[in-house]
């Protein structure tokens, strides 16, 4: 499974499909000044929903990786 993120220099997703592989996918475009990424998700990332997916994990575009935003614990 893979997802096809545009996303931001910080790594914000803004707009995503999830890529089965199987069916037919629109492809995102993305707008000057974002970048569109295609990324294979590890089993874990993959049994997420597409909105868990876009609000807990940024793009990492050296390593076209998904990675955890990290929110400091509520005192």
């Amino acid at each position: 499974m893979q997802l096809i993120a545009v996303h931001d220099r910080a790594g914000t997703i803004i707009g995503a499909v999830l890529d089965d592989g199987e069916h037919p996918t629109p492809i995102p475009v993305a707008p000057e000044d974002y970048q569109l990424a295609r990324i294979d998700l590890t089993d874990e990332q993959a049994r997420l929903s597409l909105d868990e997916l876009c609000t807990r994990m940024l793009v990492d575009s050296e390593t076209n990786t998904l990675t955890p935003i990290y929110k400091p614990a509520p005192d």
